[in-house]
């Protein structure tokens, strides 16, 4: 019988040793299928007719968490505590964010590099190290409470004014060159930018946690779900 699953676009990671690899952890994958979706790796490869063909192909798009973002991508120097990710996917996540945003209209959900990504390809920029990064960064996910007001999906998905999040950290979207055409509709007790949302009714949602690993599992499933039925508006009004 055939399904009536929304396919949900998945970035990857490059990674190169013996072999040349695509990567996407396994929680991405997991969470999007458990709440209806049916995931599709895209590939980590700069070319716009091979993404084209992707984008033609899917019903919602995700982005996923990673290294950090080269700094040059929004002009600033590189910090001694950064991380750069591989080029090949900060030069496939810019150009595929931004045929997305300006040549679709799907639903888009990024979580922790891929909330990161949004702002940047907005002309947003990110602080490079948190002053207080151990509070959203230890070997493994901490966790801690973040603020919900403003915008309208997080409000929509949790029907909460403050949520515990778990966190894996030590970069944010900084406040001074937040993208205008998004709200920012979450932050951390520190003041840390938590959650943004584009300004209208397209579901654009990015995330500084990790959703898809909580070991909430209440907390994925609503998440994932809303933005699965999203997906399925969407392609129902096509």
């Amino acid at each position: 019988m055939k399904q009536n699953r929304p396919k949900i676009g998945i970035n990857s990671t490059y990674m190169e040793n013996a072999h040349k690899w695509y990567k996407v952890p396994i929680n991405y994958v997991n969470a999007v299928y458990n709440s209806g979706g049916l995931p599709v790796i895209l590939p980590c490869n700069p070319s716009p007719e091979e993404l084209d063909s992707y984008l033609a192909e899917i019903d919602g798009m995700l982005f996923t968490g990673g290294a950090d973002y080269p700094s040059d991508v929004y002009g600033d120097p590189t910090d001694s505590n950064a991380d750069p990710m591989d080029k090949r996917r900060s030069d496939t996540d810019l150009l595929l964010v931004k045929k997305i945003m300006e040549e679709t209209n799907l639903p888009v959900l990024g979580i922790c590099a891929g909330h990161q990504l949004l702002a940047i390809a907005h002309g947003g920029k990110l602080i490079q190290h948190l002053p207080n990064a151990p509070k959203h960064e230890k070997t493994g996910d901490t966790s801690h409470t973040v603020a919900i007001k403003g915008g309208k999906w997080l409000k929509s998905i949790f029907n909460e004014g403050s949520i515990i999040v778990n966190s894996n950290h030590h970069q944010a979207v900084k406040e001074d060159h937040f993208p205008s055409r998004f709200e920012i509709t979450a932050r951390a007790e520190d003041g840390v930018i938590e959650a943004m949302e584009f300004k209208g009714d397209r579901f654009v949602l990015g995330v500084q946690w990790h959703p898809e690993r909580t070991q909430d599992k209440e907390h994925t499933k609503k998440l994932f779900d809303y933005f699965i039925e999203k997906t399925r508006e969407r392609k129902m009004t096509e």
